[in-house]
C-alpha cells in the first residue's frame, strides 16, 4: 500500500502498518490467514520431520534397500516424465499447427484421463496385460508378466499426457505467429523453421510442462500400488512402512525423502517461469495474419499419431466400461448392473466422495479468492511469505501431506483423525494452489482503479471485495470450483492415510477392490467416479454456458 502526503508517497514497513491499523477488518483476515496456515501447513510439516531420529535418517540414507527405492522414484519420474512431454508436444502440436480433421474430437479425447480416478489407467493395465488379462491371456494366450517398471513407465505415461498436454498446448496457443511468418519470408521452411523458431519459443513451456509432470510423477501412488509389482518407489514404501511393518519413524523419513526431490523441482519451475516467462509471449496476433502450419505429409503424420494416443485412451476407457457392465470380460459378456449396484449405489463412498469434493471445492474457491485478493491488491509485511505458503502445497507429495495431518491433529484439542473433517483438510491444502493461482490470474485482469474508486467513495476493503471484485471473478470461480471439485474426486495419494472405516472414499475403494482381485466392481466404481464428474461439468456448463470452456485446450 502506498500512502501519499502533500504529493510525496510513502512507502515500506510503517506505511504498510498505518494502512492496517486504520481497516481492522483487514488486519483481522490477514491474521486469520497466517494463524490459519500456521495450524494447518507449517505444524504439521514442523511435526512429520521431528518424528525421526538420527537412527532412523541414518538408517535410511544408508540402507540399500532405500536406496534402491530412492533410486526406483528417481528413475520412474524421469521416464515417464520424458515419454508424456513428448506424446503431449506431438499432440498439442498436431491440435496447434494443422488443419487436420477431427481436432474437436482429439481434444476432447486427450481430456478424459483428467476426469478418471487417477489409477484408472493402471486398473486398466491389469485388465488388459495383467498375468490373467484379456490381451495376453484371451487374445494371445502369453504367460508374461509386465508388472514392475514397463507396467509402471506405460501406465504413469497414459496418467500423466493429458497434463503436458494441456500445459504445452497453452503455450503454443500463446505464441504469436509474427516471429514465424518472418523467418518463413526469409527463407525458413519446415524443419529448420520448427527447430529455430517454434521449438525455441516453446522451450519454457516444454520445461514448464516437464517440471508440472515431474511433480505428479514422483508423488504418484496408486499406479505404482496397482502395476508396480515388487519395483517399489517411496510413496508405497512409505506407505508400506506405516500400515504393514507399523514403522511410522521410517514411514515420516521415507516421506520427507520423497519431498526432496519435489522441492526442488519446484524452486526450479518457480525460478525458470520467473527469468523466461516473456520468452513465448511475443503479442496478441495481429488481425489478418495467419499461422505457418505443417505440411501436407507432415499433417498426415501428426494425424496418425493423435489417432492412435486417442485410441489407446478410449481402449482404457473402454475396458473399464465393459468390464464394469458385463459379467466376466472375456468370458461372459452378459450385460450386468450387479457390480454398479455394489461399487457405487449401495456403497457409501461414492456419497462421502460427492461429500467431501464439494466440501474442498467452497473451500478453496473461497479462500483462494480471499487469499489472491490480499496478496495482489493489499500491500502488508509478510506478503511474500503467504503467497509461498499458498503455492508450497502443489509441490508435496500427497502421502507426505495425509502422513503429516495424522501425526499433527492425532490427538489434543484439534483431534481429527478419522472424521471427514481431516479428509477435507487433506483435499483443501492439495487444491489451494490450484484455486489460489486461478483467482490470481482472473485478478491481474481486472483494473485496480475501480477497487481504488470504491476505496475513495468511503467502502473498505471487505466491502469492495465483496461488492466488487467478486461479481467480475465468477469465470474464475466457476473454473476453479469444477476442477478442485474433479480433482478432489479423483485423489488418492492425499487421502491414503486420512480415511477411515466410518469414512472411506470411492477412489481408496477402487485400489483396495483392484487389489483383492474384484476388477468388475473396482471398475464399476470407476465409471460411477466419472458419471459423477462429467453431470456436475453438464450442470455447470448448462448454468454458465458459454462463459465457460470446459474443452476448449
Amino acid at each position: 500500500m502506498i500512502e501519499k502526503d502533500n504529493g510525496h508517497e510513502h512507502t515500506g514497513l510503517g506505511a504498510e502498518m498505518k494502512v492496517l491499523l486504520r481497516e481492522p477488518p483487514l488486519l483481522i483476515s490477514i491474521a486469520a490467514v497466517f494463524l490459519l496456515f500456521a495450524t494447518f501447513i507449517i505444524y504439521p510439516f514442523i511435526k512429520i520431520l521431528l518424528v525421526p531420529s538420527a537412527a532412523d535418517w541414518m538408517r535410511a540414507l544408508t540402507g540399500r534397500e532405500y536406496l534402491l527405492v530412492f533410486g526406483h522414484t528417481l528413475f520412474s519420474s524421469l521416464t515417464a516424465t520424458t515419454t508424456a512431454i513428448i506424446f503431449g508436444f506431438i499432440f498439442a502440436y498436431g491440435i496447434n499447427y494443422t488443419h487436420m480433421p477431427c481436432k474437436r474430437f482429439f481434444q476432447v479425447v486427450a481430456l478424459l484421463p483428467t476426469m478418471a480416478p487417477s489409477v484408472v489407467s493402471g486398473l486398466a493395465f491389469i485388465m488388459l496385460f495383467g498375468r490373467r488379462g484379456f490381451v495376453t491371456w484371451n487374445l494371445l494366450h502369453l504367460h508374461v508378466d509386465l508388472y514392475g517398471p514397463f507396467g509402471l513407465w506405460a501406465a504413469q505415461t497414459i496418467a500423466f499426457f493429458p497434463l503436458a498436454y494441456i500445459t504445452i498446448s497453452g503455450v503454443l496457443k500463446s505464441i504469436s505467429p509474427n516471429l514465424e511468418l518472418a523467418a518463413q519470408n526469409l527463407g525458413a521452411r519446415g524443419w529448420y523453421l520448427f527447430r529455430t523458431v517454434t521449438l525455441r519459443l516453446a522451450t519454457p513451456g516444454i520445461a514448464s510442462a516437464f517440471l508440472l509432470v515431474a511433480i505428479n510423477s514422483l508423488a504418484d501412488f496408486g499406479n505404482p500400488m496397482l502395476v508396480g509389482g515388487n519395483y517399489h518407489v517411496l510413496a508405497t514404501e512409505a506407505y508400506a512402512q506405516v500400515t504393514g511393518a507399523w514403522d511410522m519413524p521410517m514411514g515420516a523419513t521415507l516421506s520427507v525423502f520423497l519431498v526432496i526431490p519435489t522441492l526442488i523441482v519446484f524452486f526450479v519451475q518457480r525460478y525458470y517461469l520467473e527469468k523466461n516467462s516473456y520468452v513465448t509471449v511475443t503479442g496478441k496476433p495481429v488481425s489478418g495474419l495467419i499461422r505457418v502450419t505443417a505440411g501436407p505429409m507432415a499433417t498426415r503424420l501428426l494425424w496418425v499419431f493423435c489417432l492412435f494416443v486417442s485410441l489407446i485412451i478410449l481402449l482404457i476407457i473402454g475396458v473399464v466400461i465393459l468390464f464394469a457392465f458385463t459379467v466376466a470380460f472375456g468370458a461372459d459378456y452378459t450385460f450386468t448392473l450387479q457390480y454398479f449396484k455394489e461399487g457405487v449405489i449401495q456403497s457409501k463412498v461414492m456419497v462421502h466422495s460427492w461429500v467431501a469434493s464439494m466440501s474442498t471445492a467452497a473451500v478453496t474457491t473461497v479462500l483462494g479468492i480471499a487469499l489472491a485478493f490480499l496478496t495482489i491488491r493489499k500491500r502488508f509485511p509478510g506478503r511474500t511469505a503467504m503467497d509461498f505458503l499458498a503455492m508450497l502445497p502443489v509441490s508435496l507429495p500427497g502421502t507426505f501431506i495425509g502422513l503429516a495431518l495424522i501425526l499433527a491433529f492425532n490427538d489434543g484439542p484439534l483431534e481429527l483423525t478419522g472424521t471427514l473433517g481431516i479428509i477435507i483438510l487433506g483435499m483443501s491444502l492439495r487444491q489451494l494452489p490450484v484455486g489460489y493461482r486461478q483467482a490470481v490470474a482472473g485478478l491481474k485482469q481486472i483494473e485496480a482503479s475501480l477497487e481504488q474508486a470504491s476505496t475513495n467513495l468511503g467502502a473498505n476493503s471487505f466491502t469492495t471485495f465483496r461488492r466488487i471484485v467478486l461479481p467480475m471473478l465468477k469465470n474464475s470461480l466457476s473454473v476453479s470450483f469444477v476442477y478442485a471439485f474433479m480433482r478432489s474426486m479423483n485423489t488418492l495419494s492425499t487421502v491414503i492415510f486420512l480415511v477411515s472405516p466410518e469414512w472411506n472414499l470411492a477412489s481408496i475403494n477402487i485400489m483396495s477392490l483392484a487389489n483383492q482381485g474384484f476388477l468388475p466392481t473396482a471398475s464399476a466404481t470407476a465409471v460411477g467416479i466419472m458419471l459423477v464428474i462429467y453431470v456436475t461439468f453438464g450442470i455447470v456448463k448448462l448454468i454458465l454456458r458459454d462463459k465457460i470452456n470446459i474443452f476448449d485446450l
